[in-house]
C-alpha cells in the first residue's frame, strides 16, 4: 500500500512522526558478519533529542554548523538527528581513510573549518586529539560520549523544531573537478526531492531500504538514510568497508531481509560483478529487489548486461536496474528511471559526438558508441539542454545539463554565485549530455573534455576501454589531456592503478601499459601518448568513489617531472 503519511515539512518532524508510528519501523545496523541490532524509531527519536540537549549544553546555537566525522552506526544517527532537532546544521565529513595521514587529514578538517564557518567538529577522541591544535578559534572539539552524558535520559524538545526554509544540512560537493563547496539544503528542499523518488521508484510503506552507502554522501544520506524513515520503510543499514571487503556482503543482506530498494554508484554493481563467485550466489534470491538504483558517475551499458547476465538466475526482475542521475546541488536525484521499464540505450556516431557535438546513428561498427539513459526529470523538476550562451537546444543536441526544480539548493556557503535568482533560472550542471524522449544521456563533464585534434572527448570513454585490460584496477583509471610542448598540442595521457591478482589470472603477457594503449585504440580509435602505472592506492577519489582527474593530472605531471628532470618539456616517453 502506499505510504499512509503525506510528505513532511521538514526532517524533524518526519522522525517525529516515524517515531509515532505503530507498529513502530526501525533502522537495523549490519555488522560485518551480518549480525542484525535493531534500533527502532521511536529509540532513535529518544537518543536524537538526547543527543540534542548535549550538543547545546555543549555550547552550540540553534544555525551553529557542526562538522559530523563518524563512521556509520548509531552514534552517528544520534548525532545527525539530535543537530536537526537542535536547529544545528550538521555537516557530514569522511573519516580518515585508510592510510591516510592524521596530520594531513587535521590541516583539511581545520581549512574546511574556516572555509564553511563550522562552530563544531563532533569525531572520535583520536581525530579531536590530532586535529585540536589546528582547529580555529571558537570551533568546538566534541567526542560521541558527550550525546548521552551530557544531557539526562528522557530529554524533551530543545525549543522548536526547525522550518521548511531553515537549513537542513550542508553537503559537500564531491570535488571531483574542483575542491568541495557546501552545498546549502533547506529541509523544503530536501523532503520535495524524497517525494520525488518516492513516486519514481514506486516505494510504498512496508518496502525495505539495504544501503552500505557511507552517511557523509548524498546518496547515502538522502536515499539511503532519511528516505526511509520518512515514507515508512524499514532500513538495513551496513558499512562501506562491509562492502568493501566482501561485495556479496550486499546481496545476502538484501537476500535475508528480503530488501526492495537498495542503491550503489555504478563503480560498485561493476566490482560485485567482478568478484561475485558461484559460492557467493549459492541460495541467494533476489526477487524481492525492484529498485536497484545506480549512479553518481557515468553508468556503462556493459556493467548493466552484466548485472542482468549475472543475477537473473537468482531471480534479479530485468527491470530493477534503475539508471539515475543527480548531484548536492538537487539535494540528489535529477533524473530517474521510470518504476517497471527497461533501461534503454542509444548507440551514437562517436565521430560525430566528437566533432560537432551531433547526435545521430553510428557510421560503421567502429564508431558505435552506446550510451545509458539516465531516466527522466523527477516529477515538478524541468531539465533542458543549453549551448554556451544559455539558449535552450532541441532535443538530440548535446550541450550543458541545466535543472530547475522544487530541489534545488539555496547556494553555495560563503559563496555569492550562483545566486538563487540564477538558479531558480535554470541551475547550470556542467555535466553535458542530450535528451531523446524525454530521456536524458550523459556524455561527460565540460571542464574534463580531452581536445585531440580539434574534437572533443569525454574521459570516461576512454578510462572503461583501459579497465578492461589484465593488470588494471577497473575503477582506478584516469584519463586527461596534457599539452606537449614538443607537438604544441593537447595528447591524451592515462594514469592507471596496477592490480597484480587481475594480471597474473589474464592470459596475455603483454605490459599492461602497452595493452592500454592497444585497447583504447581499439575501443576508441584515439592514440593514447603516454601512460603511467602506479600502485594500487595512488589515484585520488572523492567520497562516491569518483576519479578526482585534475588531483590525478597532477600526479602523472609529478611523476613525469621527476623522470624527464623539468615538468612540461619532454613529455615523450624515455622508455624504450
Amino acid at each position: 500500500m502506499p505510504p499512509s503519511r503525506s510528505p513532511s515539512p521538514t526532517i524533524a518532524d518526519a522522525l517525529l512522526a516515524a517515531a509515532a508510528a505503530r507498529p513502530v519501523g526501525s533502522i537495523v545496523l549490519l555488522g560485518s558478519d551480518l549480525e542484525a541490532r535493531p534500533l527502532p524509531h521511536d529509540e532513535l527519536f529518544a537518543l536524537a533529542k538526547e543527543a540534542a540537549a548535549a550538543l547545546l549544553a555543549a555550547g552550540l546555537s540553534r544555525g551553529d554548523r557542526l562538522f559530523l566525522v563518524l563512521p556509520t552506526g548509531r552514534e552517528f544517527l544520534a548525532a545527525f538527528f539530535g543537530s536537526v532537532l537542535a536547529g544545528i546544521v550538521p555537516c557530514p565529513l569522511s573519516p580518515p581513510q585508510g592510510a591516510q595521514s592524521p596530520a594531513l587529514f587535521a590541516a583539511r578538517l581545520a581549512e574546511l573549518s574556516r572555509v564553511l564557518g563550522v562552530r563544531g567538529v563532533l569525531a572520535s577522541p583520536e581525530i579531536v586529539g590530532t586535529a585540536a591544535q589546528q582547529a580555529g578559534e571558537g570551533v568546538r572539539m566534541l567526542t560521541p560520549d558527550l550525546l548521552t552524558a551530557g544531557a539526562p535520559a528522557g530529554a524533551t524538545l530543545p525549543g522548536p523544531l526547525p522550518m521548511p526554509d531553515d537549513v537542513a544540512f550542508l553537503q559537500l560537493t564531491s570535488g571531483s573537478t574542483s575542491l568541495p563547496k557546501g552545498v546549502v539544503v533547506t529541509h523544503r528542499a530536501v523532503m520535495a526531492n524524497l517525494w520525488q523518488i518516492v513516486l519514481a521508484s514506486g516505494a510504498v510503506a512496508g518496502d525495505v531500504m539495504v544501503s552500505w552507502l557511507p552517511l557523509f554522501h548524498d546518496m547515502g544520506l538522502v536515499a539511503g538514510l532519511i528516505l526511509p524513515l520518512a515514507y515508512e520503510m524499514d532500513l538495513v543499514l551496513s558499512t562501506p568497508f562491509a562492502f568493501l571487503r566482501r561485495p556479496a556482503h550486499w546481496l545476502h543482506a538484501i537476500h535475508r531481509h528480503r530488501g526492495t530498494h537498495s542503491l550503489a554508484p555504478v563503480f560498485a554493481y561493476r566490482q560485485l560483478v567482478d568478484r561475485l563467485t558461484d559460492r557467493d550466489l549459492q541460495g541467494i534470491d533476489l526477487s524481492s529487489w525492484r529498485i536497484a538504483f545506480i549512479g553518481a558517475e557515468p553508468i556503462h551499458a556493459d556493467v548493466l548486461a552484466r548485472c542482468d547476465q549475472r543475477l537473473a538466475p537468482h531471480g534479479f526482475s530485468p527491470t530493477a536496474l534503475v539508471p539515475c542521475y543527480g548531484m548536492a546541488e538537487a539535494t540528489l536525484a535529477i533524473t530517474v528511471k521510470p518504476e517497471g521499464e527497461r533501461y534503454r540505450l542509444r548507440p551514437v556516431g562517436r565521430r560525430a559526438l566528437a566533432r560537432e557535438g551531433r547526435v545521430e546513428p553510428p557510421a560503421s561498427p567502429e564508431d558505435e558508441l552506446v550510451l545509458v539513459s539516465s531516466g527522466r526529470p523527477v516529477e515538478g523538476t524541468r531539465v533542458t539542454i543549453v549551448d554556451e550562451d544559455g539558449a535552450e537546444l532541441p532535443e538530440g543536441e548535446l550541450g550543458e545539463i541545466t535543472a530547475q526544480g522544487p530541489s534545488l539548493f539555496s547556494g553555495y556557503l560563503g559563496l555569492p554565485e550562483p545566486s538563487r535568482e540564477e538558479i531558480a533560472r535554470g541551475f547550470r550542471t556542467g555535466d553535458l549530455g542530450f535528451l531523446d524522449g524525454g530521456e536524458l544521456y550523459i556524455t561527460g563533464r565540460r571542464k574534463e573534455l580531452i581536445i585531440l585534434s580539434g574534437e572533443n572527448h569525454h574521459p570516461a570513454e576512454v578510462e572503461w576501454a583501459a579497465a578492461d585490460v589484465a593488470g588494471v584496477r577497473a575503477t582506478r583509471v584516469a584519463a586527461f589531456g596534457i599539452v606537449d610542448p614538443a607537438q604544441s598540442t593537447e595528447v591524451l595521457c592515462i594514469l592507471a592503478e596496477t592490480d597484480r591478482r587481475g594480471q597474473d589470472a589474464g592470459t596475455s603477457n603483454e605490459d599492461p601499459a602497452a595493452a592500454i594503449r592497444r585497447r583504447v585504440r581499439e575501443e576508441t580509435g584515439l592514440v593514447v601518448s603516454h601512460v603511467e602505472l602506479v600502485p594500487a592506492g595512488t589515484i585520488p577519489v572523492t567520497t562516491s568513489g569518483k576519479i578526482r582527474r585534475t588531483r590525478a593530472r597532477e600526479i602523472f605531471l609529478g611523476i613525469r617531472e621527476e623522470r624527464v628532470g623539468k615538468r612540461g618539456a619532454g613529455l615523450e616517453d624515455p622508455r624504450p
